[in-house]
């Protein structure tokens, strides 16, 4: 209900967007993407891109756009970086975008202010700021279908089920080992005040971008040992962080990484020492779906795809794929 109820807020300041006045000429809806396929979050940024550009291809190929209007939309790389995304919006408003998935929540953060000035929608699907939930204050922006705040009560609500129950937490010691981004940071304030609430030892750790230097942060792991690890990282951050655990031999059953942290090229670099590791996600990946035949079909058999085909399915690509999805139908209702 709740994610139903989201979409409709969506449509809605879309269909508002949309009728803002667009040149005569214009018989396309523009999305710009901001991407990052270089620099040390490139793992996660090139499968992130290829899934929103496959998606809108087989949009256009398959049916002819939304409601019969092409789908054009533009990448500028942001290496993940705050002030270039800010550059690469500011460059691509003139170009009269219904929406913006920002994909970083540092971008995101920067963004958000502009919004209802501009009239144009932040996407920003499972990330960003997480009060921007609520639409009384932040009616232009959009994080359904999850946040940073109900993924780390998750968390803690899987821990407790594996300890046997949530009284069992208390005196227990957890690490949050975070991106020192805004992005990292957002699951903070939930888990303090679980662990004031169940009286679990809360010890934040932050790695400060991009992640590949985390020998220190492992150290103490060691020293405060832990019951359990959770891990909110992005980009090469992630295979270190699951590369170090193991080195530790931390016991890797006990590791949760966040859905930003839970892709192939965060494991497969750790060979036999990540088996046991988990991560959260709200979705499903592999190639097996309806959604993927077409996208062989219509794109990838004509030659038209962006990722290599043995590429599709991937963790990362399948929930850019979904966000995609997202944004058209909600265009394509606010159009009718």
């Amino acid at each position: 209900m709740r994610l139903r109820t989201l979409l409709i807020g969506m449509l809605a300041v879309v269909a508002w967007a949309m009728a803002a006045p667009a040149p005569a000429q214009d018989k396309t809806i523009f999305i710009p993407l901001l991407v990052y396929r270089t620099g040390p979050y490139a793992p996660s940024g090139v499968p992130s891109a290829n899934g929103f550009n496959d998606y809108f291809t087989l949009v256009n190929e398959r049916d002819g756009g939304i409601n019969g209007v092409k789908i054009a939309w533009e990448e500028c790389e942001t290496q993940y970086k705050a002030d270039l995304g800010v550059e690469c919006y500011e460059r691509m408003k003139g170009k009269n975008p219904v929406l913006v998935n920002p994909f970083s929540t540092g971008i995101t953060y920067q963004l958000i202010p502009k919004a209802p000035v501009d009239k144009v929608v932040i996407h920003s699907s499972g990330y960003g700021m997480t009060a921007s939930a609520d639409g009384r204050w932040f009616p232009w922006v959009f994080n359904f279908p999850m946040t940073y705040w109900s993924q780390a009560s998750a968390f803690i609500k899987y821990v407790g089920a594996q300890e046997g129950g949530m009284d069992k937490l208390k005196g227990k010691k957890i690490v949050h080992i975070y991106h020192n981004s805004p992005y990292g940071k957002e699951a903070n304030p939930t888990l303090e005040i679980l662990a004031q609430q169940l009286g679990f030892e809360l010890t934040l750790l932050a790695v400060d971008t991009p992640g590949q230097e985390q020998k220190a942060t492992w150290l103490q792991v060691r020293r405060i040992n832990p019951a359990w690890i959770y891990i909110s990282g992005w980009g090469v951050m992630n295979q270190v962080a699951v590369k170090e655990a193991s080195a530790i031999s931390f016991p890797m059953d006990h590791v949760v990484g966040n859905w930003w942290t839970g892709t192939e090229s965060d494991v497969v670099p750790a060979g036999e020492g990540a088996k046991g590791y988990k991560s959260m996600t709200f979705h499903a990946p592999g190639h097996g779906f309806k959604v993927h035949q077409d996208i062989f079909k219509h794109v990838y058999d004509k030659g038209k795809g962006s990722a290599k085909r043995e590429g599709v399915g991937e963790v990362l690509y399948n929930r850019t794929v979904i966000n995609a999805m997202l944004d058209v139908e909600a265009i394509r209702t606010a159009m009718a």
